[in-house]
């Protein structure tokens, strides 16, 4: 139990650490900055907002290909290590339906194993874990005329 508090403390920490600042910090050993565009060549599906990844060498190998991201996001993706976990924050800009997104972002969640810890749908946030070791959250800002969403992905280093 203890060592699941530690990691969801420290989860939380670095997402308040990421969110907090305006300065870029440069670490060239543990951070690395990449965008990386989602296309899918492939007919749109029913929500016609969902892609199945089909160019995953694009994508960190620990992210899953099966992640809901919208249909050509332009993700900017973020690594960053700590406390014996890998983070990936992973940002990309939303159309308007925030609903359908939210319900995807979650529905993936709850079906491959991770619990909800915490949620706010009135905000578009969520935080979930998995066996006590990997971390899913979503948080989706609605500034406007811009809507950004940020997933991140922790995942204990091997």
């Amino acid at each position: 139990m203890r060592k699941f508090i530690l990691i969801f403390l420290l989860y939380f920490a670095f997402l308040l650490v990421a969110c907090g600042s305006n300065e870029e910090e440069t670490n060239g050993d543990s951070e690395e900055e990449s965008n990386v565009d989602v296309s899918a060549n492939d007919e749109i599906e029913e929500e016609d907002n969902v892609s199945q990844n089909e160019d995953d060498s694009t994508l960190p190998d620990d992210i899953p290909s099966d992640f809901p991201f919208p249909n050509g996001a332009d993700l900017e993706i973020v690594t960053n290590e700590m406390a014996g976990h890998i983070n990936y924050v992973i940002s990309f800009s939303l159309s308007e339906d925030l609903d359908t997104h939210y319900k995807n972002f979650m529905e993936y969640s709850t079906s491959n194993g991770f619990s909800i810890i915490t949620e706010d749908k009135e905000n578009y946030n969520f935080k979930s874990m998995k066996d006590s070791t990997e971390g899913l959250s979503v948080g989706i800002s609605d500034m406007g005329s811009v809507k950004i969403a940020t997933v991140t992905f922790t995942i204990p280093l091997d």
